[in-house]
């Protein structure tokens, strides 16, 4: 039983118009995804055209990051991370589609098999205005291994289980695909 004078919760069709999520993708750019990124390109299209029939393309915004390894190392990879898309300013299912079709694979190759995984997932975990979302995801997308914090090519020094601290710290969820 309610107190008197409790609101009354939501009824579930009020909720879900109340939930709201983010999902970033963070998707590894490098030469050797070059057939791996219109694959990516095409499956992020697939899950945002399944929210929107959904009808919850107000609750759920999608974001890319992209990231590579050390430009000191090759200074022919451009960038070390670069937000393509955030979701709290992505105006539409249409915006977020055209700002991932700019996503392109890296002319040259990286230093290292490794990249700088933990980069583009702090580069989402710290650039991205994650306080509007109730529900917070980042996608890994790679065919590397990450480079560790104690390696010299190593952009933020972190390891694994501080990546995982930062992620707890902001109520991030992380699932990977490689």
């Amino acid at each position: 039983d309610r107190p008197p004078g409790a609101p009354t919760p939501p009824t579930a069709s009020e909720a879900i118009r109340a939930f709201s999520a983010a999902i970033v993708f963070v998707i590894d750019s490098t030469i050797s995804m070059g057939p791996y990124i219109d694959r990516t390109r095409d499956a992020v299209a697939r899950v945002h055209e399944a929210i929107e029939k959904a009808d919850l393309g107000r609750q759920v915004r999608f974001g890319l990051v992209a990231f590579r390894s050390s430009t000191d190392a090759v200074s022919g990879l451009e960038y070390l991370t670069q937000v393509y898309a955030d979701p709290g300013t992505v105006k539409d299912g249409n915006d977020f589609l055209a700002r991932v079709k700019a996503v392109k694979p890296a002319t040259v190759s990286s230093a290292r098999f490794d990249e700088d995984s933990y980069a583009g997932v702090m580069a989402a975990v710290e650039g991205i205005d994650w306080d509007p979302f109730g529900s917070r995801h980042i996608v890994l997308i790679t065919d590397a291994g990450a480079i560790d914090g104690s390696d010299s090519l190593s952009s933020t020094g972190f390891n694994a289980q501080q990546v995982r601290l930062e992620l707890v710290r902001k109520g991030i969820a992380l699932g990977a695909l490689h």
